[in-house]
């Protein structure tokens, strides 16, 4: 029986036997409604204050039995509300065992510092992509609903070191700072910085000059909504196509296309190989619309005798199978068969 359920039974039993004694004074003694009412509550909770008329031999007999009924259900009542109490907290202390547990488990995971309107999309496209995250939020009722939806949550402020250790920064993927101010994601950013000098930092920016202040503190990405926005809507009015496109290829599960980035291994089919002799478009279906190598430098739309290299960063758009494959390709050396890896984890 749930908590709800028991706390209701309770109160239906007390309500029972007070119901029960107020009818049998006024049937017994012919009392009013009032007054066999007040007999009978404090005859239950033995109170003692005296008859409040004299009674029969029948009335006293009636009494007794309902002191000793009163005694009995007032018993089970205050045991039944002691043991909800105790599995209430038991059920926490050993869900929030649970919930450290799993997170020490995790490797490569994401982090998510808010779960506002930016910060729950955020989570919505990393659901969709089936890696694991991590989420800090301080509100509890945000928070509670979330671990629900079977999501791992500390509640918490992201500001705070201890925090950001408990959610394992230090063996984290990357950070996504979307708190509700700039402030917060400025200070956030810089402890997570201090804290793991090598994680790949988005931050959430409201206005332009707090951008240059969270590149400052240590973000590698400052995405601001509004200038987005803005962008989206701009382009939207002047080239509709485009915005369409965009729109179907990123924000959107109708076509079974996507963009990914994937690194080319040491030693992979890839490494050392033209552009042109490559394959990717026959054998993957996939285009290659940039690339990054090792030094973070970008060439778009780079022409077939672009030279592919152990390092290399390849920006591909096409099939989610054959994205696939090509992370395959990409990531393991001539001749070498292994599992297929997620594309997250590339």
């Amino acid at each position: 029986m749930g908590l709800r359920k028991r706390i209701l039974f309770s109160i239906a039993i007390v309500a029972s036997v007070v119901l029960v004694g107020t009818v049998g004074y006024r049937l017994i003694e012919g009392w009013g409604w009032f007054d066999g009412l007040y007999m009978t509550v404090i005859t239950l909770a033995t109170i003692g204050y005296g008859e409040t008329h004299p009674l029969t031999q029948e009335g006293r007999v009636f009494t007794l039995v309902l002191i000793f009924v009163g005694v009995v259900i007032f018993g089970f009542v205050i045991s039944s509300i002691t043991q909800v109490l105790i599995e209430t907290e038991l059920e926490s202390v050993l869900g929030r065992r649970k919930l450290l547990k799993d997170i020490s488990k995790l490797k490569d995971h994401y982090i998510i510092c808010g779960a506002g309107r930016v910060g729950s999309r955020v989570i919505e496209e990393l659901r969709k992509k089936h890696v694991d995250f991590v989420v800090i939020e301080r509100d509890n009722q945000v928070a509670q609903h979330m671990l629900m939806r079977g999501d791992l949550v500390l509640m918490g402020d992201a500001t705070d070191e201890t925090v950001l250790e408990g959610a394992h920064l230090r063996d984290a993927r990357a950070l996504i700072s979307a708190a509700s101010t700039d402030a917060e994601n400025v200070y956030i950013v810089l402890t997570a910085r201090g804290i793991n000098p090598n994680i790949y930092i988005v931050a959430r920016a409201y206005d332009e000059a707090a951008e240059r202040q969270l590149i400052r503190a240590g973000a590698n990405k400052v995405v601001s909504p509004v200038l987005i926005g803005s962008h989206r809507m701009a382009q939207a009015a002047l080239t509709p196509a485009v915005a369409d496109f965009i729109e179907l290829t990123t924000m959107t599960e109708s076509l079974d296309i996507n963009f990914e980035q994937v690194r080319i291994s040491p030693g992979s089919p890839l490494d050392g190989v033209l552009l042109k002799d490559s394959g990717l478009r026959a054998e993957h279906n996939a285009m290659i619309v940039a690339i990054t190598d090792s030094a973070g430098k970008m060439v778009f739309n780079p022409d077939g005798d672009q030279m592919l290299q152990s390092g290399d960063t390849l920006i591909a758009i096409g099939t989610n199978v054959g994205l696939k494959k090509l992370a395959e390709t990409a990531l393991y050396k001539r001749g070498e068969t292994r599992k297929l890896p997620k594309l997250s984890e590339l």
